[in-house]
């Protein structure tokens, strides 16, 4: 709800498509050049912790939104800093979120639970665009921003309550933040796998991923459905994106592997080239379902691959790496594209976004390369379930207790 009505309120004050991208670009700004530090973070401290504390500062930002908008107030600069310090605690908070699931799921079920989550995320991004887009045509624009707040107050007191076990290990020698950091980055450019995997997240943050900063545009000027059109146009995404994330954990319980990570990127690329110039209603809408399906085959499939590759204390740190190409380059992708958009339309650039999109997915599928992909697989059945926080030493090859670390290198 936030998101929509927040690209609405910028649409509305500045009547400027650079702007809207400028105002994406600040919250992902902070992801750029904190992701590797919050990595460390989440590898040091409580992970539970991080994103109770995160939440709630979330929630006053939101609060503070919205009171400005209530009293008619707000201006584009407010705007900008509220969503450049969100960018902050959310950067801080995925690797974190990220991390923890690890911990609490065993391994063969991991990709379920990574597309369930999706899927619950989905929900909401079906039911909050849609509500968010009633609320704007009745003239409550800061519904959204009220919503906002109080739910991340709420989700904040719940996971506080829950019992996640502690993330921090009992009289661990603590090395220096950029020794920490060093060993992440070694680790990921000592595995070409992963390398290839944090590599290629890098195309849709910069070349696809800018569509949705762009909604409001083809609500209001191209497709002229005004903002309850623009939640049917995310509530689209959301469809799709529940749907392929039911899809992937009922097919896939331990995840998929590279071929359906590239295949993946493919259909984002075809269904965000048809929503470019589609200029019919239900045509559009089908599009973007298609897009999210197929972002959460994308997604899921890499997230897996990734949690289920790396060792545990290491995973803090390689998810910052992964959220930096991923996220973190999401607002150069922005800015771009916002910059050129005010000179060519927006639906020229989101058409040469999937263009190159696909030209790297062809690039990777040629024989040589196939190869390395073909590498990414799921893992294989544990006979052994991994050893978590809280649950007792599993046992080793030889039949004694073996400790989480080396379990971890076992069953990986």
């Amino acid at each position: 709800m936030q998101g929509t009505a927040q690209g609405w309120l910028v649409l509305q004050l500045t009547d400027s498509p650079a702007l809207l991208g400028l105002t994406g670009a600040l919250a992902g700004v902070p992801t750029l050049f904190l992701a590797v530090v919050a990595g460390v973070m989440a590898d040091r401290m409580d992970r539970r912790r991080l994103l109770v504390w995160g939440y709630w500062l979330l929630a006053a930002l939101s609060a503070t939104l919205a009171l400005l908008t209530s009293l008619g107030v707000v201006a584009f600069w407010e705007i900008a800093v509220i969503a450049f310090l969100g960018g902050v605690i959310l950067t801080v908070q995925m690797p974190a979120s990220q991390a923890i699931i690890s911990s609490i799921v065993d391994r063969q079920l991991l990709g379920s639970a990574i597309a369930l989550n999706s899927a619950q995320y989905n929900v909401a991004r079906i039911i909050g665009p849609s509500v968010a887009g009633l609320a704007i045509a009745a003239g409550s624009l800061a519904m959204g921003f009220w919503a906002n707040a109080l739910a991340l107050a709420f989700v904040g007191l719940l996971i506080g309550r829950l019992p996640i076990p502690s993330s921090r290990v009992a009289g661990r020698a603590q090395a220096a933040m950029w020794g920490d950091l060093q060993d992440g980055v070694r680790h990921v450019a000592g595995d070409p796998v992963l390398r290839a995997l944090i590599g290629l997240a890098a195309v849709p943050a910069l070349f696809i991923l800018p569509y949705l900063t762009f909604l409001p545009v083809y609500a209001r000027d191209i497709l002229a459905i005004g903002a309850p059109g623009l939640g049917l146009l995310t509530g689209s995404i959301g469809v799709g994106a529940l749907s392929g994330a039911l899809l992937v954990a009922s097919r896939r319980p331990s995840g998929g592997g590279g071929r359906l990570a590239l295949a993946g990127l493919a259909m984002i690329a075809a269904a965000l080239l048809v929503f470019a110039f589609s200029r019919v209603v239900p045509v559009s809408m089908v599009a973007l379902a298609v897009l999210g399906a197929s972002q959460v085959a994308y997604y899921s499939t890499t997230n897996t691959l990734l949690q289920t590759r790396v060792p545990a204390r290491l995973r803090g740190r390689v998810h910052s790496l992964y959220v930096l190409t991923s996220i973190g380059l999401f607002p150069i992708g922005n800015l771009v594209a916002g910059a050129v958009a005010e000179r060519t339309g927006v639906p020229i650039v989101l058409a040469v976004g999937a263009l190159v999109t696909l030209g790297v997915v062809l690039v990777a599928t040629l024989p040589r390369t196939l190869r390395g992909i073909e590498s990414l697989a799921p893992p294989a059945p544990a006979t052994a379930p991994e050893t978590f926080p809280g649950r007792h030493a599993s046992k080793g090859e030889n039949g004694r207790s073996v400790p989480d670390g080396q379990q971890e290198h076992q069953v990986r």
